[in-house]
């Protein structure tokens, strides 16, 4: 384990001696979202200068960030879903965890140019809890809440009242960041881990399960975790899916992050589960070094989402990749007759790399309320419908 490197590691210890050890997942909630210190709140550390997000000096980037031609495509998913909802006079637009607001800013430029009966409809909702991203949302967004698009913040889905949304609810690489507890299988048992401390230096040690709702996540899936196997449990995804389920009356769900469905990710290869730590473009698999200053994820279950959903109301529309997903809403339109050096040309081959994002991120749609067969992002699929159904 690492030294303490900073007051806020020096805070955590002290914490621990108070309070007693820390479930991983309260530590990565710590990490994260600290009011002073967490990493999402302070834009990726108090003495970040530049974005975590994007350019030079960042730590990752994201599909938004590299091109416009995401949103452009997620306009014309918008359009379809607008015409089976019956052309609302609101159309609801959420958008979770919404970065530095470049999605959404995309999004209305696009519907201005190509769908301006949609457009005077939109009610935007971004749902930010972090200060440090609010702002620069509301920076990119400033033009169009001048233009008077109606667009406002909230801090959580609670703010939400329940069945009050018709439209879409919109995350990009959001669940991959909610804490994750880890667990192992021991020759007795489930097996927790939790953070300790020793003078200010954290460590790691295997405990009893700290809620049973662990083993239950597991059993729902019908997991079998085989012995030594150590993997992430996001209880939190769980609470998320059934908090946008109860403020959606009418509309569609699309969750875009990368992740697995539970079949995948209990395979052999994540045998030491996704855990992983981001800085300055660099992977790393260790929690515990700049503590705040790195972004810590951890690939997303989508057969939770999936299955949770589905006892809440939502119905499952379908599993696709990225690379699907934007082949079935015309990504080759949007780029023909381009430059093949140009950056938009540049981005679509990114986005849809076979060995990287184009298959890595997955798109899972949801609905309520409409008869959809599937939608149009949907057309394209690299999977069978079968795919999200729990292990056997």
């Amino acid at each position: 384990m690492e030294a303490p490197d900073s007051p806020f590691v020096k805070q955590m210890t002290t914490l621990i001696r108070e309070n007693g050890p820390l479930t991983f997942a309260r530590f990565m909630e710590l990490a994260l979202y600290d009011d002073e210190h967490g990493y999402y709140m302070t834009g990726g550390g108090p003495s970040r200068e530049t974005s975590p997000i994007g350019g030079e000096g960042s730590d990752f980037f994201t599909a938004p960030c590299l091109s416009p031609i995401l949103a452009k495509c997620l306009v014309r998913q918008l359009a379809e879903i607008d015409e089976r909802l019956g052309h609302p006079p609101v159309f609801h637009l959420v958008e979770m965890g919404p970065g530095e607001g470049t999605l959404l800013r995309d999004m209305l430029q696009e519907c201005q140019e190509q769908q301006p009966s949609l457009l005077p409809r939109l009610a935007c909702i971004l749902v930010e809890r972090s200060p440090a991203f609010r702002r620069q949302q509301q920076a990119n967004l400033a033009a169009w809440k001048e233009q008077g698009e109606k667009i406002r913040w909230v801090d959580d889905l609670e703010a939400i009242s329940d069945a009050s949304l018709t439209g879409t609810l919109l995350s990009n690489e959001l669940v991959d960041a909610f804490p994750v507890h880890r667990v192992r299988m021991g020759q007795d048992g489930l097996r927790e881990l939790y953070v300790t401390s020793r003078g200010h230096a954290l460590q790691e040690r295997w405990g009893e399960p700290s809620t049973p709702e662990l083993s239950s996540f597991l059993s729902e899936l019908d997991v079998e975790l085989p012995v030594g196997f150590t993997t992430e449990i996001s209880l939190e995804a769980v609470k998320w899916i059934k908090q946008v389920a109860r403020v959606l009356d009418r509309g569609v769900v699309i969750t875009i992050d990368y992740g697995h469905t539970a079949r995948d990710y209990v395979a052999p290869e994540r045998k030491n589960g996704t855990l992983m730590a981001y800085y300055r473009h660099t992977v790393s698999t260790n929690p515990y070094q700049r503590v705040g200053e790195q972004d810590l994820t951890a690939h997303v279950n989508f057969s939770s989402l999936a299955h949770t959903g589905e006892q809440v109301g939502l119905t499952t529309t379908g599993l696709t990749n990225l690379q699907h997903f934007l082949m079935s809403l015309g990504i080759d339109e949007l780029v023909r007759g381009c430059d093949q050096e140009s950056t938009v040309v540049q981005a679509a081959a990114q986005l849809l790399r076979p060995h990287g994002m184009g298959t890595t991120f997955k798109i899972l749609m949801q609905h309520r309320g409409i008869v959809v067969s599937t939608l149009r992002g949907l057309r394209h699929r690299p999977f069978f419908d079968s795919v999200l159904a729990t292990v056997h």
